[in-house]
Parts: structure tokens; C-alpha cells; sequence
């Protein structure tokens, strides 16, 4: 169960994300993304742990992810405060639509 974020008096987190992934992609795509990846991969992307610590921000990244596209397939091996050591693959994405689709491309 992943537990939002609180709101925050001083901003709205969602626009702040929406003018994030506006500002990355637009409404053009991603360059880079257009000229190296194929319409139609599959992706499946993890978390890893770079170093040992504490699990932090899970709330957040879902959502991002749900603001990229609801569809995504988000699992988490662990939750926020968790201990994890390096190497530790502690989540994962699975997106199965077309990149162009959600506009990542």
C-alpha cells in the first residue's frame, strides 16, 4: 500500500510534476527517445539501490508515475523506511503501450 503525500501549503506538487514532464518531453516528444528506441519495446525498468541505506520517496515516485500514465505497472519490493543494502533491485516498471502513446517519445 503506498501512502500519498501530503499537500503542502506552499505549492501544488502535482502542477509542479505536470511542468516537470512538460518541460522534459513537451508536447513534441523526446528527441533523444524518438532517434534510439522502437515504437512498440516493452520496457521494464528497476529501482536499485546505489549504495546501503533507508528507502525514502516511494509516495512521490508513484506519482509521477501515474501522472506519465496511469497504465504503467509499478511494484515495490519494499516500502519508505526500509533498510536496504547496495544491489538491492527493491522495485520495478513495466510499461507494455507504445512509448508515443504516453508521450515519453
Amino acid at each position: 500500500m503506498v501512502i500519498k503525500p501530503p499537500p503542502h501549503p506552499a505549492y501544488d506538487l502535482t502542477a509542479i510534476i505536470k511542468l516537470a514532464l512538460s518541460e522534459d518531453v513537451g508536447g513534441q516528444g523526446d528527441v533523444t527517445c524518438m532517434a534510439t528506441i522502437p515504437d512498440d519495446m516493452e520496457v521494464e525498468a528497476h529501482f536499485l539501490a546505489k549504495e546501503d541505506g533507508i528507502i525514502a520517496g516511494i509516495a512521490l515516485a508513484e506519482t509521477i508515475f501515474n501522472e506519465v500514465d496511469p497504465s504503467l505497472k509499478v511494484e515495490w519490493s519494499q516500502t519508505d523506511g526500509d533498510y536496504v543494502h547496495k544491489g538491492l533491485k527493491f522495485g520495478k516498471v513495466e510499461l507494455t503501450t507504445l512509448l508515443e502513446q504516453i508521450g515519453l517519445c
